[in-house]
């Protein structure tokens, strides 16, 4: 009798302890309702001996974890609820915007897309907010500063040093004036030079289809040697919206630029442009891209033009590592003069390689020939221009904040005219901090 009443005691005891924790675990997601992340996260530290493995309580202890900043445990309980249904898309979702605040944009993307291939296929919201953070990543690959969640401002600042081997672009061959008198040509020289970057921008997602963005960026660069005169500042300010389906997006951002040179010369661009990425499946995807722009120069108002350019980009992401691109562009710009109006087309290509989750090699190859639509009036002669670009970037992100760069341009620049002929190198180094 004594160890039957011991027994029914041990159960009573299993289902008072049972239920209480039950009523913890309550206690905490009532928390996260009420976005007391911080005490959320402090009575999940004191759950965890007993409940870790709950996936109920993994899925609220992460949340709070992710919303304190905590990531490491935020990862670890996303994963345990992973263990118990690995086909469960909330907890891979939030592992996946983990694995962005920490800048780890490569796992982070393989998870997005594991969510986008679900079988069954997610509701239309879902997939939408997948794709916010598929752009939101596009952007911070691409050196943007971007928000880390659903509205956050993010403030940067940065310093280039770097070589220039022909600041000026001057040509090394003779020059004709009238395809007669010679002219007298500066020498090449080259310079050194460094660069101060700073700027803030702002992701905001209003609802499942849509969101905006806006920023201001501002930079300074100087020349050490012989051209002082070219030293100059760069103010931008852009905005606009971020249309959202399910397996696209849209953006339509808006762009005013100013440069300003110590030697009086200023260009003004106003833009207006539209990006479309239309994902094929987990391997392909393309981006057509469109832009009509107003270009005013001074003091001299002869070069003011509109342009308008457009171009599609197809990217392959072979895995997770390696992701190669290429397409055409074209473009049209008609100036006020029309020795100076063009017609542009061309090749983009490049490939992008992770080494390890903080680590990435960009390089990228371009071709454009541009052609003059009337003679040139010193040289009496219709310009044409081909210019091959490469470009290749290593990066290194250190504690989600940092970014380290090393970067090499080669530009081959040839024309019918010989006073548009040159070639140029620049190596540069950089860092970036952003908040």
């Amino acid at each position: 009798m004594f160890q039957n009443i011991r027994i029914i005691s041990f159960g009573v005891l299993l289902f008072t302890l049972s239920f209480s924790l039950h009523a913890k675990v309550e206690a905490l997601e009532l928390l996260l309702k009420e976005e007391r992340f911080s005490e959320a996260y402090q009575l999940g530290l004191q759950l965890m001996p007993e409940q870790a493995g709950n996936p109920n309580f993994d899925m609220a202890f992460g949340i709070a974890a992710l919303k304190t900043g905590e990531y490491d445990q935020a990862l670890f309980a996303f994963e345990r609820v992973l263990m118990f249904d690995s086909k469960a898309p909330a907890p891979r979702f939030e592992l996946a915007r983990t694995y962005f605040m920490l800048g780890n944009l490569n796992v982070a993307r393989r998870h997005l897309n594991q969510l986008l291939d679900a079988t069954p296929q997610l509701p239309p919201a879902a997939m939408k907010r997948v794709q916010w953070y598929l752009a939101a990543i596009d952007a911070r690959e691409a050196g943007k500063a971007v928000a880390t969640s659903d509205g956050v401002t993010r403030f940067y600042l940065g310093a280039r040093l770097g070589y220039d081997s022909n600041p000026n672009n001057m040509t090394k061959k003779d020059v004709l004036l009238f395809d007669v008198l010679p002219l007298t040509m500066p020498k090449v020289k080259s310079d050194t030079y460094h660069k101060l970057q700073a700027g803030v921008t702002r992701y905001q997602q209003q609802s499942e289809s849509w969101g905006w963005f806006a920023g201001a960026n501002a930079s300074l660069k100087g020349f050490h040697g012989d051209h002082s005169d070219m030293d100059n500042y760069n103010l931008g300010l852009q905005g606009g919206g971020i249309l959202l389906g399910k397996d696209w997006r849209l953006s339509l951002p808006v762009q005013i630029n100013k440069q300003a040179r110590d030697d009086d010369n200023e260009v003004l661009v106003l833009a207006l442009a539209a990006q479309f990425n239309q994902r094929i499946d987990s391997q392909w995807d393309y981006t057509a891209f469109g832009q009509l722009a107003s270009i005013d120069f001074k003091p001299n108002d002869q070069r003011d033009a509109t342009s308008v350019t457009a171009g599609i980009v197809y990217a392959y992401r072979i895995d997770d590592q390696l992701k190669l691109h290429a397409g055409p562009v074209i473009g049209i710009e008609n100036a006020n003069e029309d020795e100076y109006n063009r017609n542009t087309y061309g090749l983009r290509t490049g490939a992008a390689y992770t080494f390890y989750d903080d680590q990435r090699l960009d390089f990228n190859l371009s071709y454009l020939e541009t052609s003059h639509k009337s003679e040139d009036t010193a040289f009496l002669k219709k310009r044409r221009d081909d210019q091959l670009g490469a470009t290749i970037k290593f990066s290194h992100r250190h504690k989600q904040t940092w970014l380290f760069d090393l970067e090499l341009n080669y530009s081959n620049h040839d024309s019918s005219l010989n006073l548009y002929n040159y070639r140029s190198t620049q190596l540069s180094a950089g860092v970036k901090k952003e908040w």
